[in-house]
């Protein structure tokens, strides 16, 4: 027999812990950020998918694509960040992947060395944050509030590094509808924070992956990315979780100062990520022809989900459990009493058909975990309020809900 514990590569990411659950497949899926299944319309994908074949020719399966992505939908990527987010980027600095996550691991493999402090959310994208303790990252959490990451919190944890002789690499942020805390930061706050990052030279990543899920409330304020002319700021989005996570389909784009400073992580130089062509064809097709429809399409889903979601926790969990109320996005974050441990009742939850993310995937030190993630894109607002009723009645039996 072969042993291939003796032959794996001593670059294999590093083990991050998993609560027990959490591979489980249940109905109730309150874990995921899917896309909403009745919004993918199949006839109209198939066309997109057509269209762009009839316009790309043989050719346009037949060789590689071009090393940044489909030329069109980077183009079109920079024209709705013009309109939408309000900052100007080149097609040139744009860079098409496998999803945010692809962007984001771009990134990390370019300037993330083991034990580099990155400046994070109180909680942060479980996504993410895997990818940054994979390499031997250092993610430094920083307090929030409702309208985002605190500025005096932020200079404090610089300065505390600073004074360790430690440069913090990026100042991490999801700056629209967080993940998992819910919030969209204000102009004012975005402006104290960039303030803060550009006193230390500091650079900002921002990912909007979730700037298309708008259900109610305010416009959104500029993106970071329009409110620095520095080059510091590093943005990263995706279609993934508007058209399908089936496709894979996000985006980055590259500071200028990329691109002279590290050539190969030039847009036009990149390694292939593995992003499908015909994936990011269909996705230009189709985005050209029904931007407007399918956004709004998602919004009338997402609302009678967010509602159906608030409801059952209303009627279901007691009043001193703490929620959010999302204005956008696909998640709602609660706060159960102390002593609640999420992470330990998961594996109990999946035998109820029913899974969610407790608060310690958030946090690097697997802590916090009174907390859960709860999200509402995949199921049905009937399926909702069932599969919230029987989380209820699991906490309660743990005492989660004694007062």
């Amino acid at each position: 027999m072969v042993d291939y514990a003796a032959l794996f590569s001593r670059n294999l990411p590093r083990a991050v812990s998993s609560p027990p659950g959490s591979d489980a497949q249940t109905r109730y899926i309150f874990s995921v950020t899917n896309a909403v299944p009745e919004v993918i319309d199949s006839d109209e994908y198939l066309t997109a998918i057509r269209a762009g074949l009839e316009s790309g020719g043989p050719n346009s399966l037949a060789a590689y694509p071009p090393t940044g992505g489909h030329v069109g939908l980077r183009e079109f990527v920079a024209q709705r960040l013009a309109s939408n987010r309000g900052f100007n980027a080149s097609p040139d600095d744009v860079v098409i992947t496998d999803g945010a996550g692809g962007a984001i691991n771009i990134l990390l493999d370019s300037f993330i060395n083991p034990g580099d402090p990155v400046l994070v959310e109180e909680f942060t994208y479980m996504g993410s944050l895997r990818m940054m303790l994979e390499r031997g990252a250092e993610p430094v959490h920083v307090a929030c509030d409702e309208d985002g990451m605190l500025p005096d919190a932020l200079e404090e944890a610089i300065n505390t590094l600073e004074t360790a002789g430690r440069r913090p690499k990026f100042v991490w942020l999801i700056p629209v509808y967080q993940n998992p805390l819910g919030f969209s930061s204000s102009m004012q706050r975005r402006r104290a924070l960039l303030e803060v990052a550009q006193s230390h030279g500091i650079p900002i990543l921002e990912n909007e992956s979730y700037a298309d899920f708008q259900i109610d409330g305010d416009p959104l304020p500029t993106a970071f990315s329009g409110l620095s002319d520095q080059g510091d700021v590093f943005y990263v989005s995706s279609f993934t979780k508007l058209l399908g996570c089936g496709l894979r389909v996000g985006f980055g784009v590259l500071p200028p100062g990329v691109r002279e400073a590290l050539p190969q992580v030039n847009a036009q130089n990149l390694p292939r990520r593995g992003v499908s062509h015909l994936a990011t064809m269909m996705v230009y097709e189709y985005m050209r022809e029904h931007e407007a429809e399918h956004i709004e399409n998602v919004r009338n889903a997402l609302l009678v989900r967010r509602d159906a979601m608030l409801s059952a926790l209303e009627e279901n969990f007691p009043s001193f459990c703490e929620w959010t109320t999302p204005r956008g996005g696909m998640l709602v974050f609660v706060r159960l009493p102390e002593g609640a441990d999420t992470w330990a009742t998961l594996a109990k939850a999946t035998e109820r058909d029913v899974k969610y993310n407790p608060g310690g995937v958030f946090r690097a030190d697997r802590d916090r975990n009174n907390y859960l993630r709860l999200t509402y894109s995949h199921n049905s607002p009937e399926e909702i309020r069932e599969g919230i009723a029987r989380l209820a009645e699991l906490f309660r039996e743990e005492g989660y809900f004694e007062g």
